[in-house]
């Protein structure tokens, strides 16, 4: 009776022991304890989404990330291993593009790429070391290629010395598509010159220049979009103790150029010096032509008067980025300005299309499509911000601001998957438009 009574209360202690047991695991994971072991794993966050704003990532419920700006990149912060809810959201909480459940390895280090667009957010998780990885071999450097640049479907890499033509040379990596990443690679320590460039071909939408890498040192480069419709930016990332990382502005930019000065003739455009385009017709535009970043002079002649300028103008071309410079105004008083061209892929289904006022008689316009006002009030030299469509056929019509007085309807077919420019261009009784495809 004593011995039943003794086995009794046992396993009651027991019973107590094992519920205390069971609540401290829930309380652990509740609280995004580690599941696997004593190390932490560690987290770095590239925010590339490029129409969004400032981000946060929480993982579970704790805020690991918070108000990431665009291009802002954190160094690596610790987080619990285990099966773990990681959330991506605007800052502030506003809005979640992303959240999955991702099992995070205890002593794991981790940089996490969010690009995109809100429309269409991706996150990229890449495994940037586990405890068992194994340094470079001796005088090497490892190197992984990430494609987190939604304008750019897929692109080649070459990794080669500095200056070295593309011409006769195989790339490096091939066909590296969005959203995807390459494995490491071991190259000798040194300088070199990294370029992406369209699939197949030699034609550069990348050139980070000559970068130094060191020996026995892991690196990752993710190519990712500033706004270009073809050109690339890259972003450096070393996996070392604390996640260092840096912007490489590419060296290139892209140029575009619309005549809108009416009865001006055709022009020659020139950058610093040099000839950009030639012989461009009124109520015409160009194609894109890569330039150098900086600031640069473009100065636009007329044909017929070679070496008199009629205008210029001095953008700021960004890395990776499309400008558009405008000619417009009456015979001898013709001037330019440029526009930031936003070359984002739309919605699925969808146009992108903006409208610039490049009107010879400065007067803000009221814009309606199918007759319904979209835009009041779009001053001259200046564009609106852009519209998505279903692919269809509209009618534009552009009136004086505040008023009846049409100045110009005229119909427009746009295919979805794509980005246009329109602009209104000329003077009273003569005005016309210029519709351009920027993507």
């Amino acid at each position: 009776m004593i011995l039943a009574r003794l086995a009794h209360a046992l396993a009651a202690k027991l019973r107590v022991l094992a519920l205390a047991f069971a609540a401290v695991m829930l309380a652990s994971c509740g609280s995004g304890s580690s599941f696997f072991g004593t190390l932490p794993a560690s987290v770095r966050v590239f925010n590339a989404l490029l129409d969004a704003g400032s981000i946060d990532l929480i993982v579970y419920v704790e805020p690991v990330v918070t108000d990431l700006p665009f291009e802002g990149v954190t160094t690596y912060q610790s987080v619990d291993a285990g099966q773990r809810q990681v959330t991506v959201q605007l800052a502030g909480g506003t809005s979640t593009i992303y959240q999955q459940t991702a099992l995070i390895l205890d002593g794991a280090k981790y940089t996490y790429i969010v690009s995109g667009t809100t429309a269409a957010p991706s996150v990229q998780i890449l495994v940037d070391q586990i405890v068992q990885d194994q340094p470079p071999a001796a005088g090497m450097f490892k190197l992984r290629i990430s494609n987190a640049a939604i304008t750019s479907d897929a692109f080649d890499v070459y990794v080669s010395p500095p200056g070295e033509l593309l011409d006769n040379m195989s790339p490096t990596f091939s066909g590296l598509t969005y959203g995807s990443s390459t494995a490491y690679t071991q190259i000798p320590g040194g300088m070199y010159q990294v370029r992406f460039t369209l699939p197949g071909s030699k034609q550069v939408i990348y050139d980070g220049g000559t970068l130094t890498f060191s020996q026995n040192v892991t690196y990752e480069i993710a190519g990712y979009s500033r706004g270009s419709g073809t050109l690339v930016n890259g972003a450096l990332f070393v996996v070392d103790s604390t996640g260092t990382s840096s912007i490489v502005d590419s060296l290139l930019a892209q140029l575009k150029f619309v005549h809108g000065a009416p009865n001006t003739g055709t022009v020659n455009v020139f950058t610093d010096g040099l000839v950009s385009f030639s012989n461009v017709p009124y109520q015409s535009a160009s194609i894109y032509d890569s330039v150098l970043t900086g600031a640069h002079t473009v100065t636009i002649e007329a044909t017929r008067v070679p070496g008199a300028a009629i205008a210029t103008v001095q953008p700021p071309f960004a890395a990776a980025t499309d400008t558009s410079v405008v000619l417009f105004g009456h015979p001898g008083a013709q001037s330019a300005f440029a526009v930031s061209d936003l070359n984002l892929p739309p919605t699925v289904g969808r146009a992108r299309i903006r409208f610039v006022n490049a009107g010879s008689d400065l007067v803000p316009v009221d814009i309606l499509v199918n007759f319904a006002n979209v835009f009041s009030g779009v001053g001259a030299t200046t564009a609106s911000t852009y519209l998505e469509e279903l692919e269809d056929t509209y009618t534009i019509t552009f009136v004086a601001a505040g008023s009846t007085n049409q100045l110009l309807a005229a119909p427009v077919s746009l295919t979805a998957g794509r980005t246009y420019s329109m602009y209104l261009v000329g003077t009273a009784g003569q005005y016309g438009a210029v519709l351009t495809r920027d993507d």
